[in-house]
């Protein structure tokens, strides 16, 4: 039965995708099927190893780059060991608060900068990835002139001394910015 429900919603998927999405997905599953894999691919599908089932990874590379993917498909997505898949679920605009949490402590260093650079990421996250251990983490915080300013202060008394000036860089522009609208 469960099988049965996630073949209707990804069909469902499949109908509403851009026309060039659908087309390389149907091309993927058409040559699965021609090299007539066995076993659940719905398994397959939501477990990718890196190295293990490459078509499964293909089909998640291409679902995620299509900008109606639901939130509920990038999430189970994102249990995938392919860092090129979790770095797109974190930049799609349509990806769960819940998600990018869950994203925010990747091991992948793109992954959690990709985070950063989401507008729906939630500012406690980002108040945690603040403190992330890796310097391009916390510089990419530092320029993003869409984080409160608040967050913008934390980064002000970094301990590295590039994130510490570009934080008050970024709040200076944006109080310039600001200052130039309200005249």
């Amino acid at each position: 039965m469960e099988m049965l429900i996630y073949l209707k919603s990804l069909g469902r998927y499949l109908s509403e995708s851009p026309e060039h999405i659908r087309e390389e997905l149907a091309n993927e599953l058409r040559e699965r099927l021609h090299r007539k894999e066995r076993g659940c691919w719905t398994t397959q599908f939501t477990n990718m190893p890196e190295d293990s089932d490459e078509g499964a990874s293909r089909l998640a590379r291409l679902i995620v780059r299509d900008p109606d993917a639901p939130a509920s498909l990038l999430a189970r997505l994102a249990i995938s060991l392919d860092k090129e898949v979790l770095e797109r679920i974190a930049e799609h605009p349509r990806v769960s608060s819940h998600t990018l949490t869950a994203l925010a402590d990747s091991e992948h260093v793109e992954v959690r900068q990709a985070v950063v650079d989401n507008a729906n990421t939630p500012y406690t996250i980002l108040v945690a990835m603040c403190q992330d251990e890796d310097v391009d983490v916390r510089y990419r915080i530092a320029e993003n002139p869409n984080v409160s300013i608040k967050i913008l202060r934390r980064l002000e008394d970094d301990e590295n001394p590039y994130v510490a000036i570009r934080a008050r860089t970024t709040i200076e522009k944006v109080c310039a910015e600001y200052a130039s609208e309200a005249a």
